[in-house]
């Protein structure tokens, strides 16, 4: 006897974007149920009760009691969601997981703050982001203002965090200028960078100021030691004075690196503009000296030659010399972040572009906590220091 089989029949395949969206729908449709069963919990806990539960006369007359539904619809980085909020009458009720004002999850807040830092203007919100979060998503230029004052939330935590499990190695210190506040107060953020033993940078401080004062910069160590930071072993900043002294004061036995960089400069700006290119040079080849008592050999003779016809010249040559070989006392490997404050100037040039694009950063306490978020999403990409597996043994190769 011939056996038979039943035939299926063919099922077409859904395209892969027809696929994504089915998808997509369902998981919206989950969340809404899920969202929706936790909301009926809370009122049941609020009202010591499930839903139909009888009770006495006496007990209906001074109980609370459910109150039907609104509809409701907040704004999701996968579209709207859709659901139905729960009313209570008898008592004050506010739902934990949905406040009553609440239009939008927390992820959603995280992604517009995120795309306003990367440049997208608050009027271009509207247009660009519409399709994607549903009609009713709250995309107005006010919208975006309220949820980027979320920032100065996180810088004031961020400023007052404690410091003492910090193990740093290295500190950059360095006054930058970014052009914001009043016109008339264009004040400096003095900032402050760390490497720790992993290699790893670490954004220290962050505060605006009117100078870079001394009394300015010894309000912020004093900060940071209250808060429980350990003193460096290299602090590395540029020629003011200021800074100088109140790193003395406040790690008196901390290295001090002055920037090449920055002493290059102000030994061009002692000498006619066809004398620069040679200085530059010659200060170069001293800064990249095999040792210190070569580099030292290097400095003294680029004074002497400028000596005669620019003394100012040969004088800032000479000052400060040997606060610009402390770097020699560390690996070699690590000499290319200790010569200058570019670490921290590397951090603030992309910075200023998008500050420049900002025209309402009119206060200095926004433009610090703006400041603050730019620098953390730049911190996802910064890589270690050179030589960082050097460090391990550091304090045994400066005891010898």
């Amino acid at each position: 006897m011939r056996k038979s089989y039943t035939k299926t029949q063919p099922v077409a395949k859904p395209e892969p974007t027809e696929l994504r969206l089915v998808i997509e729908e369902v998981c919206r449709t989950k969340i809404s149920e899920l969202m929706q069963a936790m909301l009926e919990a809370e009122v049941d806990e609020a009202l010591e009760r499930v839903r139909y539960e009888r009770r006495s006369e006496t007990e209906r007359k001074k109980a609370a009691y459910r109150d039907g539904h609104d509809r409701a619809r907040i704004a999701s980085s996968r579209g709207p969601i859709d659901f139905r909020r729960p009313r209570v009458r008898g008592t004050s009720f506010s739902s934990t997981l949905l406040p009553k004002h609440k239009r939008r999850l927390r992820d959603v807040d995280a992604s517009l703050t995120e795309l306003w830092l990367d440049g997208l203007a608050t009027r271009d919100f509207e247009g660009t982001l519409r399709a994607f979060l549903g009609a009713d998503a709250p995309l107005s230029a006010a919208t975006i203002s309220r949820v980027n004052k979320q920032l100065s939330g996180e810088f004031d935590a961020w400023k007052t965090r404690c410091l003492d499990d910090l193990d740093l190695i290295f500190t950059w210190a360095d006054g930058v200028y970014l052009g914001v506040g009043p016109d008339d107060e264009r004040r400096v953020f003095l900032a402050v960078m760390g490497g720790d033993r992993a290699g790893q940078k670490h954004l220290i401080a962050l505060q605006e100021a009117m100078s870079e004062s001394a009394g300015a910069w010894e309000e912020l160590f004093a900060d940071l030691k209250a808060r429980g930071l350990r003193a460096p072993q290299l602090i590395v900043g540029d020629g003011a004075e200021g800074m100088w002294s109140a790193v003395t004061k406040a790690w008196p036995g901390a290295a001090q690196q002055r920037c090449w960089i920055h002493k290059i400069r102000n030994v061009e700006e002692k000498v006619p503009k066809e004398h620069q290119p040679a200085v530059r040079a010659a200060l170069s080849e001293a800064m990249h000296a095999e040792t210190a008592p070569l580099a030292r050999t290097k400095i003294e003779k680029l004074a002497k030659s400028y000596e005669r016809r620019y003394p100012k010249a040969a004088a800032c040559i000479r000052a400060d010399s040997e606060r610009l070989l402390a770097y020699y006392r560390f690996p070699s490997a690590t000499w290319i972040h200790l010569r200058t404050t570019n670490v921290i100037e590397s951090i603030f040039a992309p910075i200023r572009h998008r500050t420049d694009a900002m025209k309402r950063l009119r206060t200095a306490e926004f433009a610090s906590a703006v400041t603050y978020a730019l620098i953390q999403k730049l911190s996802k990409t910064w890589r270690r220091l050179h030589g960082y597996r050097d460090l391990i043994d550091l304090p045994k190769a400066l005891a010898k």
